[in-house]
């Protein structure tokens, strides 16, 4: 495990992208004791994003009614 805020700063460290996505896969797994997303991106490896049941639940919520963030105007 991660001393505390260590996570936070390699997140910060993470270069952020874009990718447009095919297709997309989740289950329950026993194995890792967590809910797998697969991500297969239109190129590239999959991406496997293994998530806590409440990370998982949150992000359905967030999916069924997603916030509206309006665009910045220039003036």
């Amino acid at each position: 495990m991660l001393p505390r805020g260590k996570g936070q700063q390699m997140a910060r460290n993470i270069e952020k992208a874009a990718i447009t996505i095919d297709k997309w896969e989740v289950a329950m797994s026993e194995v890792v004791g967590g809910v797998v997303l697969l991500l297969y991106p239109a190129e590239g490896d999959v991406v496997p994003i293994i998530l806590r049941p409440a990370q998982a639940t949150k992000l359905g919520h967030d999916l069924q009614s997603p916030k509206f963030i309006p665009k910045p105007t220039v003036q």
